[in-house]
């Protein structure tokens, strides 16, 4: 199917930072395919560091710094990089013109011939992925991984065989070119969906549209794996057409799927029940980590995977990088990269998991850390120091403003109008934590260094998107990394 591309003109809107994402995998594909490929991206040669020297010796025309209309107008394929907007001009005139626009993603689905199992959510699907690809594994077949993990499928398609099999994390972006070709994956896994990208959508329900349409194109051959505990999830399953399998931390009659009784985790299939582990089996630590294992049973019991492999996966599986990540323990301070907590939600998740059990209502600085008397006994108090902030999709800050006001002890925070929005917030919540701004990581980290004392926690865990002071987030998270550890 690759010789279909020879000589067309295929412009890739958006290169992207990273050497195996969605532009650079598209500009390579293509350009090894035949096809005349311009690249073009708002950034600078500059700006997008080595992307472009990383594609030196293939035909590429690239226009950088700016996106012009005359190639839109002279393309015969556009390939859309997730960053870019749907509603783009590029892509409005695209659409307006009837030239195809695809995406890596949709054209891996073209050319895919093995079974692929498809993740997304709002918060979840990285680890998900992750822990369901290790479980697959068990099954002798080869598994491939990508999508959303910084690892375009187009990196391997050459590669992909009948009997292999591959599980991709799709964002909403990505299932939004999904759509256009008419495909869904055969087992298609949704984690959640929360409040997130409401910068982008139009409000709740269009962006739960765009999660939703994972299932879309599914028949009755296929398996939905969706959340029962999380009610948005929860209606869009009653309407799919494939298999459903629900998960949920609660036992729940009837259905299939896996669930929670009594301390053991239990998969049911055809009215047939077996347990599978008990839950202190599973590594991953944080009852958000629970309900992704459970996500990752389900599907990978509507696979065939045996019992006994998931259970072995469950006590290996520690989790990914930057995702609630202790990277240094010193001095008996713990220092913790949860640079992915774009959203209140996430930054929630972690002030719970690595917050004291009980109550948390710390007393202000100025008392001398002496604890009141509802609070538990001080050996058994974590005092957590959180760097957040940044920029805002769009989101409510208020239950985090709660959750920092319980748990957190100093909060130093990033620029950015999330910032503006969480201080409000604090404010409104009458809370008496000491919070402080901050101009950049460095400054984040050495403030934080100098309030912590032992047995303290200090996380990065921002609850906001990262663009102004960061190229990304994981630029946050690898400059937090730097920083710390350059602390003596």
């Amino acid at each position: 199917m690759t010789d279909n591309y020879k000589n067309l003109r295929v412009l890739i809107l958006g290169l992207g930072l990273y050497p195996q994402g969605s532009g650079a995998a598209s500009a390579r594909f293509f350009a090894r395919a035949g096809a005349r490929v311009t690249v073009t991206d708002r950034k600078t040669r500059w700006e997008l560091g080595g992307a472009v020297s990383r594609l030196r010796g293939l035909r590429i025309r690239f226009v950088l710094g700016r996106h012009l209309m005359e190639d839109t107008r002279r393309s015969d394929l556009v390939v859309r990089n997730p960053g870019v907007r749907a509603d783009s001009p590029e892509l409005r005139l695209a659409r307006r013109l009837g030239i195809p626009v695809v995406s890596d993603i949709s054209v891996f689905f073209r050319l895919c011939p093995a079974p692929i199992v498809g993740v997304t959510g709002t918060r979840g699907k990285s680890t998900t992925t992750a822990l369901l690809a290790e479980m697959l594994k068990g099954t002798g077949r080869r598994v491939f991984v990508g999508g959303n993990i910084q690892v375009s499928p187009l990196t391997f398609a050459g590669r992909v065989r009948k009997q292999d099999i591959v599980v991709l994390e799709l964002s909403s972006w990505m299932l939004e070119t999904l759509r256009g070709e008419r495909r869904s994956p055969q087992v298609a896994v949704l984690t959640n969906v929360m409040r997130d990208h409401l910068n982008t959508y139009r409000g709740m329900k269009e962006y739960a549209a765009a999660k939703a349409s994972i299932f879309e194109f599914q028949d009755r051959d296929d398996v939905a794996v969706l959340n029962r505990d999380n009610a948005l999830a929860r209606g869009i399953g009653r309407s799919v057409a494939a298999q459903r399998f629900w998960f949920s931390k609660k036992s729940f009659p009837g259905e299939n799927g896996a669930f929670v009784r009594d301390g053991w985790i239990i998969v049911r299939d055809g009215g047939a029940e077996r347990r599978v582990a008990r839950t202190m089996v599973v590594a991953l630590a944080g009852e958000h980590n629970l309900e992704n294992a459970l996500a990752a049973i389900a599907a990978a019991a509507a696979l065939g995977v045996p019992a006994a492999h998931i259970k072995k996966t469950l006590r290996s599986f520690r989790g990914l990088h930057s995702r609630q990540e202790i990277i240094r323990r010193k001095g008996g301070i713990i220092w913790v990269n949860d640079t992915t907590a774009t959203t209140p939600d996430a930054t929630i998740a972690a002030l719970r998991r690595f917050g004291a059990q009980g109550v948390l209502d710390y007393a202000p600085l100025r008392s001398n850390n002496i604890l009141r008397a509802s609070e538990p006994k001080a050996r058994e108090l974590r005092r957590i120091i959180l760097i957040a902030g940044g920029a805002d999709k769009k989101l409510d800050f208020a239950e985090l403003a709660r959750e920092v006001k319980r748990r957190a002890w100093h909060v130093f925070l990033l620029p950015g109008n999330a910032t503006d929005m969480l201080l409000k917030e604090l404010a409104r919540a009458r809370s008496t934590v000491c919070a402080h701004r901050v101009a950049s990581m460095r400054e984040a980290v050495r403030a934080a260094r100098a309030v912590a004392r032992r047995g303290d926690i200090v996380i990065l865990s921002p609850g906001a998107a990262s663009f102004g002071l960061f190229q990304n987030e994981f630029d946050r998270g690898e400059q937090f990394v730097r920083e710390v550890r350059r602390l003596r």
